[in-house]
């Protein structure tokens, strides 16, 4: 049974903390010279030196040496001193013990006594610590207590909390990592499924990970399938009616032509050329959703010169490299890209300027014109099918809107986009991005 995502990443974060608290209580409580044994309870330190300070205190002063003598075995020394050392900085004691012994002495009826410890560093077989302890006595003398302890835990030297949280960082790193392969399933899906909507084609995403991500991404697949059912029929209903519409706006415009000479019969014809032009422009439409991207790449700069030189009106100006422009897009294609958008420029501005301009690992293809351009508002939504502007670009000036449909399409099956901008000619400024390409020797 595969583990849901869920309740893999808590099991890799139980597992990490579960690792983190085994290794410390293996250093900490591991059997071995100088460790404690789990459940075993620790002799009381503050205890002790308490209620030796107070035998000091009511024992008399021949009898000190031999009472601190005996208190000095197993590690510790005790010693009679008359004051603190110079150097004893009370600042930089250990707060708590301290409060312990003075807690210690305050129950035996001794509060207020002055307490330092401070720690010297660690032993010479290094199996503990030793501290300095300073007890203040009744006839204001100090006792000086030098004790070996296990203050910290050691391991090679070292305190054992310092490799506790070198191998809790390690272990962290490897959750990290551990989680990130999880969710590396779900990076993947978030890139296939922005790919989905740059294409038409439904794109086949690989079914990885665990089981909600599985049924998630065969979801997104059957989803994908439905929707390109949707629009392969719709376009073929759209591209079936725009054929047969075609055929019978022939035989119209033929039974036009045979009319009398008139005011009528002129925009009849007018008429019909429109839609004509209209069904043209879907049946494109329909094609281009069901052609393959055409392979290899084209010559921009030499596909411009070529739609130049065949139209017949001078309001084109290039400003063209003279070498070749290799871009990934099919003669075709760059053909049609190249007839709507310079055609619109003329259309609506009367004159086109193009220029061609390199951008990174992509070409540039910029044409702009002197016409009304468009508001910002509009830019995105003239992309969408039969969409026309209720000023001068609207049907009467010929268009059909689905020209910068078909030019979107088309640069962004090839890797490209399209951008729409003010001129600074006043007019629209179309902006195509599209890869380069390596031109066939």
């Amino acid at each position: 049974m595969r583990l849901g995502l869920l309740a893999r990443i808590i099991l890799i974060v139980a597992v990490a903390f579960f690792a983190i608290q085994l290794v410390a209580l293996a250093f900490y409580f591991g059997e071995g010279e100088g460790r404690r044994a789990l459940g075993d309870a620790p002799p009381s330190l503050p205890r002790q030196i308490a209620s030796l300070a107070l035998l000091v205190d009511e024992v008399p002063a021949d009898l000190r040496p031999a009472l601190v003598e005996a208190f000095s075995e197993n590690g510790r020394t005790a010693t009679i001193i008359p004051a603190l050392p110079d150097d004893l900085d009370p600042k930089k004691g250990i707060g708590r013990i301290e409060r312990a012994i003075r807690t210690a002495l305050a129950l035996r009826g001794a509060p207020g006594r002055q307490v330092l410890v401070r720690l010297d560093g660690p032993s010479e077989d290094g199996r503990g610590d030793m501290l300095g302890v300073y007890v203040g006595l009744a006839d204001g003398g100090y006792l000086w207590l030098d004790i070996q302890d296990r203050v910290t835990v050691r391991l090679l030297g070292v305190p054992i909390g310092f490799f506790a949280g070198l191998f809790g960082v390690l272990v962290a790193l490897a959750a990290l990592v551990a989680v990130a392969r999880e969710m590396r399933p779900i990076t993947r899906l978030a890139r296939e499924v922005d790919r989905v909507g740059e294409n038409i084609a439904p794109v086949a995403i690989p079914e990885r990970g665990a089981p909600e991500l599985r049924t998630l991404i065969r979801a997104v697949n059957a989803m994908q399938e439905r929707i390109g059912a949707l629009v392969r029929n719709r376009t073929l209903t759209l591209g079936a009616i725009s054929h047969d519409l075609r055929t019978y706006l022939t035989r119209l415009r033929l039974r036009v032509e045979m009319m009398p000479e008139s005011r009528h019969r002129a925009g009849a014809i007018a008429d019909v050329e429109a839609m004509q032009a209209l069904v043209e422009d879907a049946l494109d439409f329909a094609q281009d959703s069901f052609t393959p991207t055409e392979p290899g790449g084209a010559d921009l700069a030499a596909a411009l010169r070529r739609y130049v030189d065949e139209q017949s009106d001078a309001g084109i100006v290039l400003d063209l490299p003279d070498g070749p422009v290799p871009v990934v897009m099919g003669e075709k294609a760059l053909g049609r890209v190249i007839a709507n958008l310079v055609g619109n420029a003329l259309r609506y501005g009367e004159r086109a300027f193009i220029r061609i301009e390199a951008e990174d690992a992509r070409t540039v293809l910029v044409i702009e014109d002197e016409g009304p351009g468009i508001p910002a508002e509009e830019r995105e939504r003239v992309f969408e099918p039969f969409h026309r502007l209720e000023c001068s670009r609207n049907r009467d000036s010929g268009g059909t809107g689905l020209g910068l449909t078909i030019v979107r399409r088309l640069v962004e099956r090839h890797g490209g986009s399209v951008e729409l901008d003010t001129s600074p000619r006043g007019g629209l400024a179309v902006r195509v991005r599209l890869p380069r390409a390596e031109l066939a020797g």
